[in-house]
């Protein structure tokens, strides 16, 4: 499991360059810099015109910064006398690969050129069925830092817990007495350090706590007998943060919502909602850095889909995917990770479903642009290894990217 030993929250202050104010109370406000970005009409893929993209780039350079607003309830058995540390993120080295830097090419015209594709495929596992090693239409997926897998498997209305070998040790579901499985779209899984498993539903509405051992103790949204209220309309992707909190993205409010949960219980001891998001889908974070990555998808009316990174401030500090003079324009973003270096990861369904990679410095490329349909999930293993949920393959495939 993650070391995500509670150290401090970053110490919210007025000294000069602070973007964050505090009050002290059981319910806090937080305005923070953040990048609220409204696009020209339709959403871009990587097979549209030149113009177009460079239309998406010039409104977004012109755009004003707005911002985000932040606020934190603690229960009653929460509340402490406790002061916060100032926590200094440290900037990020000159930490690059020898590998030279990609340049970015017509897609269309490399599709099969291996200049693109710089992850390797070093492992596959799992095959249509219900059976206990079989998929149907993997969806989100958590990796331990040790290695396990926790898989949505959503047709299956379970989750697919796999050891090292990548075998199925355990499966948790909530069907039976619990829920009814006509009702079940399980669409995100997260384990946090203490062995908690959250998962979301679509279809309740609500976000799911299990126990270690597969036993639910808590629902928070929803409308199901027993659940409890935390203002959530549509929850979607849900990850674990540094401070082993489980940050849930609400697509309906356009808000994240952080929730730090009894270790035994699973009531809440503390929520953060972070709202300013349009539309927020899937999130992740990096255990070390503290960084967090949002997806939010675009609509009709103009917005554009994009990656938006956070520092643990909850301060936007890049976006993604809109410009192509930073990389590759986001047609339909899905599976996200970060990972230590500050590189994000996206499953991205354009004209091709690919997989790309933004470094923390210069420009996106694609990783992977062949042998994925409907890529869903990402998750980041040990030594450089990227886990993507192939959903309509109904299995699991395993890269060497690093």
């Amino acid at each position: 499991m993650a070391d995500l030993s509670r150290k401090t929250r970053p110490l919210i202050n007025g000294g000069k360059g602070a973007h964050l104010g505090f009050k002290r109370d059981n319910h806090s406000c937080l305005s923070s810099a953040s990048s609220t970005l409204e696009q020209g009409n339709g959403s871009e893929s990587g097979g549209r015109s030149p113009t177009s993209s460079d239309e998406r780039e010039s409104r977004y350079q012109g755009r004003s910064v707005g911002s985000n607003c932040v606020s934190r309830s603690l229960s009653m058995s929460a509340i402490d006398a406790e002061s916060h540390p100032t926590v200094k993120e440290k900037q990020s080295d000159n930490r690059r690969r020898d590998k030279p830097e990609p340049i970015l090419r017509d897609l269309e015209e490399d599709a099969g050129s291996s200049a693109f594709e710089s992850a390797n495929l070093i492992k596959q596992f799992g095959k249509q069925g219900s059976g206990r090693s079989d998929f149907n239409l993997p969806s989100g997926l958590h990796a331990t830092v040790k290695g396990q897998l926790f898989v949505v498997d959503c047709g299956n209305a379970r989750i697919q817990v796999t050891d090292l070998q990548k075998y199925v040790v355990q499966q948790v579901s909530p069907t039976g007495t619990e829920r009814s499985a006509r009702i079940c779209n399980y669409f995100d899984v997260a384990v946090n350090d203490k062995g908690l498993i959250a998962l979301t539903c679509a279809a309740e509405r609500a976000v799911l706590v299990f126990s270690r051992h597969g036993r639910l103790l808590q629902t928070f949204g929803g409308n199901m007998i027993g659940s409890t209220h935390e203002e959530l309309d549509a929850p979607r992707g849900v990850t674990v943060t540094r401070l082993d909190e489980f940050l849930v993205a609400d697509i309906k409010r356009g808000t994240l919502t952080a929730l730090m949960l009894d270790t035994k219980t699973g009531a809440r001891l503390e929520r953060t909602i972070i709202t300013g998001f349009h539309r927020p889908y899937l999130v992740a974070a990096c255990l070390t850095s503290g960084l967090m990555a949002v997806s939010e998808r675009g609509n009709e009316t103009g917005r554009a889909p994009c990656i938006r990174v956070l520092e643990p401030g909850w301060n936007t500090i890049r976006v993604l995917g809109l410009c192509s003079g930073m990389g590759p324009v986001l047609a339909c973003p899905w599976g996200l990770s970060i990972d230590s270096d500050g590189d994000v990861l996206v499953a991205d369904w354009g004209r091709l479903h690919r997989i790309l990679l933004y470094p923390a410095k210069g420009l996106g490329w694609p990783l992977v642009t062949q042998g994925l349909s409907s890529p869903r999930g990402l998750a980041l293993l040990p030594e450089g290894q990227l886990v993507v949920s192939d959903s309509m393959n109904h299995c699991i495939k395993i890269y060497q990217y690093k």
